[in-house]
């Protein structure tokens, strides 16, 4: 009887080393394969014989404008670009190209909305999110509020849109004194500073008026490269600070759009 007392007790200890032993495991698990970066596109550089700057201003139904594009004109364009392979650059790359012959992304092309539309936050900042594209917005910091807020800039600012001046307020530089030019550059740069903490150097002439004075206001205040409303492509060795652009309005479908970006001799419409 004690031999059975004995070999029940054994049993019984054995059982519970295997029920400790079972529910004390840590539980297994599948590893998972570690997160790889997402691999970056590789684009081919080289130098252009010129590089097509794009010139919007309102985004909008309004007709017969020469500064008004549709919007739906607007998204079959960026559409375009993306869908044939045109890499939308910076202003600091058009600079470099413009004063060093430095190489940019092939098939580069540059955008720039003036005015501060609030289309351009409505419209346009999404577009440009979507497809990851480069752009350059020339505000007015005497008329924000009247269509953009600062809020907004400063957001289109954070998502990577380049945020420049237009002059202070939106008038005519050819038609001011030498001060008033000075002036209207001068109290721009220091809204940008104050409002987002930019250190501007890229300026658009309103209404595309320049003159001497306007280009040594410009120089003096700081500005490295300047655009104004003359036609044509940007090629290196220009004077960074009176760049031509090309004009989109409505006139400007798609077919004409495909013109002006991969030609230089583009139909004047």
């Amino acid at each position: 009887m004690k031999k059975i007392y004995i070999l029940c007790a054994l049993l019984i200890g054995l059982v519970v080393i295997i029920a400790g032993c079972s529910f004390g495991a840590a539980p297994t698990t599948e590893s998972k394969p570690e997160a790889k970066a997402p691999v970056q596109e590789k684009v081919a550089t080289a130098v252009p014989k010129g590089i097509p700057v794009l010139m919007y201003h309102k985004i909008g139904p309004d007709k017969d404008n020469d500064a008004v594009l549709r919007e739906d004109l607007f998204l079959a364009q960026m559409k375009f670009l993306k869908d044939n392979g045109f890499h939308p650059i910076t202003m600091e790359q058009l600079y470099d190209y413009v004063t060093s012959g430095k190489a940019v992304p092939v098939k580069p092309v540059v955008l720039t909305f003036d005015d501060g539309y609030a289309d351009t936050y409505s419209v346009v900042y999404p577009a440009l999110k979507k497809y990851g594209f480069a752009a350059t917005v020339y505000v007015n910091p005497g008329d924000v509020g009247q269509r953009l807020t600062w809020e907004q800039i400063k957001e289109m600012k954070d998502g990577g849109v380049t945020i420049a001046s237009h002059g202070y307020d939106h008038v005519r530089m050819n038609e001011l004194s030498a001060a008033a030019k000075k002036d209207n550059i001068v109290k721009a740069q220091q809204a940008l500073k104050d409002k987002l903490d930019i250190d501007n150097v890229w300026f658009c002439y309103p209404y595309g008026r320049v003159d001497a004075q306007a280009e040594a206001a410009a120089k003096e205040a700081g500005i490295r490269l300047a655009v104004t409303m003359n036609p044509g492509w940007v090629h290196q060795g220009d004077n960074p600070l009176t760049l031509h652009r090309i004009w989109i309005g409505n006139a400007v479908d798609l077919a004409h759009f495909e013109e002006r970006i991969t030609t230089e001799q583009y139909t004047d419409l």
